[in-house]
């Protein structure tokens, strides 16, 4: 008879506390989901789909083995694969709710990050594709719809766009970012009766919204509803006074309608904010130039015999005092912007017609040398 030696009695010793001990860890599961969990720890994701199939084939009432087999397929990026294995398990169970919360937050933020990472680089193509890949994984988190509609935006998909804004605001449905987004998409597509009602939605929630109330304004004047257009750029200010951004979109507002005293008040508003402003500096002058430029046509027609000699002087006058008053905010605009020829030429006329022709001449020699340098 064979005597065990106590080498042999030690290696058997071995083996059945390998076995007790796996089954203290592991309990009483099936052979399939304990070799899974082996192959899990050692990070052979293919090995371990294959017992887990296996697992839930056999046992689908199992739902660790769900749970796991929707780890895995997560490992190997099949995320529609591990959403349906994680909603079975949450379906038996909800035991493993806390981990597959995070593994859901986990891949998210991966692909999530990636997304923003090609939308930095303007790969929208990738952009789109891990966007919508973090809405399959959790659909429940808006970040990655509302950057999913900006590559859509930004590849000029605008229909898909308008189409995740409004999924989203049936969710969200007072959601002013969201509605802006919307109000913007309408504007880009000159539905601009859209536009004014989407932004009127906003008003409805925040009446003072700064961002609506300027495109609103805007939106008005694009339709030619000029009164209206005012109403909302006084609102906005209003709201915000010390907002130059405002103060100057209404300034320019009225200097395109040749309201220029008023474009002027406003500017100077926009400069006491911020004194070197460029923009403000450089259309005080030219809207002085443009007043000057209208008396002047005035004047013409004054010749006719229509006007007293002391009305026509009356018309000189103002002409030339429009001239001076540019002279100063069309320098100084040089002075921030010395390389502009537009205003080179400006301050020229404004020289010539106040009696400082050598001024005037050297001004514009300047512009044509800078457009000679940088010819369009």
């Amino acid at each position: 008879m064979y005597t065990p030696t106590f080498k042999t009695l030690s290696r058997l010793f071995y083996i059945v506390a390998c076995l007790l001990l796996l089954q203290w860890l592991f309990g009483c599961q099936p052979k399939e989901v304990t070799s899974a969990k082996i192959y899990m720890q050692n990070r052979d994701w293919e090995n371990a789909i294959e017992q887990l199939e296996i697992a839930v084939e056999n046992d689908p009432e199992n739902a660790e083995a769900h749970f796991l087999l929707g780890k895995a397929y997560g490992h190997k990026a099949r995320y529609r694969e591990m959403k349906n294995e994680f909603e079975k398990s949450l379906q038996l169970s909800e035991t493993f709710r806390p981990q597959i919360t995070a593994e859901r937050e986990r891949h998210w933020t991966d692909q999530y990050n990636a997304g923003i990472i090609a939308l930095d680089k303007r790969d929208y193509a990738k952009g789109e594709k891990y966007f919508k890949t973090a809405i399959l994984i959790d659909s429940s988190k808006h970040e990655a719809h509302k950057k999913l509609a900006v590559c859509f935006l930004n590849s000029n998909q605008l229909n898909n766009a308008l189409f995740v804004y409004n999924r989203l605001l049936e969710k969200y449905p007072n959601d002013s970012e969201l509605l802006i987004s919307v109000a913007n998409l309408y504007y880009s597509q000159n539905k601009f009766e859209q536009t004014v009602a989407t932004l009127k939605k906003v008003l409805k929630i925040e009446p003072d919204h700064r961002d609506a109330l300027a495109n609103l304004a805007i939106t008005y004047e694009r339709l030619g509803r000029m009164d209206k257009a005012f109403r909302a750029f006084e609102r906005a200010i209003k709201a915000n006074p010390l907002d130059q951004d405002l103060i100057f979109l209404y300034g320019v507002h009225h200097y395109k309608r040749e309201n220029y005293l008023k474009s002027i008040q406003l500017f100077q508003r926009v400069l006491e904010l911020n004194p070197n402003e460029f923009e403000a500096t450089s259309n005080i002058g030219n809207a002085y130039l443009s007043m000057a430029e209208s008396l002047r046509k005035k004047l013409k027609k004054a010749n006719n015999g229509t006007y007293t000699p002391e009305e026509i002087q009356n018309l000189k006058n103002r002409i030339i005092l429009n001239y001076k008053r540019a002279i100063p905010y069309l320098e100084k605009a040089l002075e921030i912007r010395p390389k502009d020829p537009d205003l080179w030429r400006n301050l020229g006329v404004a020289y010539t017609n106040t009696d400082n022709r050598e001024k005037g001449q050297q001004a514009f020699l300047k512009s044509e040398e800078l457009r000679l340098e940088s010819p369009q």
